[in-house]
């Protein structure tokens, strides 16, 4: 690996990549990462993994002054083990001071374990990152007690990993100029590998993390006119297309257990952690398992019968009645509007 100075504050961003893309996320920590930079003097970086990556490299080094690009058959597919030791070994060659990943189900299985081989320590799910100017140590804000407290934290060991939650965080911009794209080719012993993919199963591709509004049913219509109750919520995203580019149907586990939704659209603490532009929530009591999934959303208007429910708690607008009455009136309303 050739043009590393190792004498440079590096903070490093793990790109998070969907199929042959980059996952939104990415930009969020790279916003994250560009903060930390401007506050520590240091340089901002990623690290690129998998097969045949050369375009995702030429996309991500718009946004900061060095890639490190990763590129290797058994990366192709992501194997826990395989790609800690790979980091292990980029750790090894470029000491990064602080390192930047999303925190999702690949980030949740590979964050423990490189902390492990690093002897350093991780906060998962943060949605707030800052360096302490005293100390120089890492600041970070997490949600704890299902998002009732936000706590406070400091990483004081080297290098600092910490897992940033989607959309708490801005995403950032390109750069005037573009950085550089440097080459390093790990050692990859697959015999590390603990699990074999023998298949991928296309399954509806949901993406509530990326909608810029969710309209989320729970156990209000969970009944004999579930599918009729689903519909209207359905008509309601049709005319919030209008607003927003992405609008996504969500659910409580009710309805999950009820089979009316499959559980790729659940929100909650067993399922997607949301943070839109606008979420509505229709028959949803505000169990904390659900707020805990939600509570990141910029507004929440929830519609409910009973005017003691939780949900209310936590509303920027809450709307008291039968949601098969309000509803109706509602989506004519905005039809006149957008």
């Amino acid at each position: 690996m050739d043009n590393v100075n190792q004498e440079q504050r590096r903070i490093l961003v793990l790109v998070e990549k969907e199929g042959q893309g980059i996952r939104p996320i990415t930009f969020e920590l790279l916003g994250a990462g560009r903060k930390l930079v401007e506050d520590s003097e240091g340089v901002l970086c990623a690290v690129v993994m998998g097969h045949e990556i050369a375009e995702a490299s030429r996309e991500i080094v718009q946004f900061v002054e060095e890639v490190y690009s990763l590129d290797h058959i058994s990366l192709e597919h992501f194997q826990a083990e395989i790609y800690v030791s790979a980091l292990e070994q980029l750790f090894r060659n470029i000491n990064p001071d602080i390192l930047l990943m999303a925190h999702t189900l690949n980030g949740l299985d590979l964050a423990p374990r490189l902390a492990w081989k690093l002897g350093t320590q991780v906060i998962t799910d943060c949605v707030g990152i800052s360096i302490n100017p005293e100390t120089g140590y890492l600041h970070c804000l997490k949600p704890v007690y299902g998002a009732k407290l936000i706590a406070e934290f400091e990483l004081d060991k080297k290098p600092f990993m910490v897992m940033v939650r989607s959309k708490a965080i801005e995403p950032t911009g390109p750069r005037p100029s573009p950085g550089k794209i440097i080459h390093f080719t790990p050692i990859v012993d697959t015999s590390l590998a603990k699990v074999e993919l023998i298949d991928t199963i296309k399954e509806e591709s949901i993406g509530l993390d990326k909608a810029d509004a969710i309209v989320a049913g729970g156990r209000g219509i969970k009944s004999d006119e579930g599918t009729e109750g689903l519909e209207q919520l359905k008509e309601l995203i049709r005319v919030l297309k209008r607003r927003f580019s992405k609008v996504e149907l969500g659910a409580s586990r009710p309805l999950v257990d009820g089979g009316l939704v499959p559980s790729s659209r659940q929100v909650g603490l067993t399922g997607e952690k949301v943070a839109p532009e606008l979420y509505i929530a229709v028959g949803i009591s505000g169990s904390l398992q659900h707020l805990t999934g939600m509570l990141g959303s910029k507004k929440i208007i929830a519609i409910n019968n009973n005017s003691k429910a939780p949900i209310f708690e936590v509303a920027h607008y809450g709307i008291v009645g039968n949601y098969q009455d309000v509803l109706p009136s509602l989506i004519r309303k905005l039809e006149e509007l957008l």
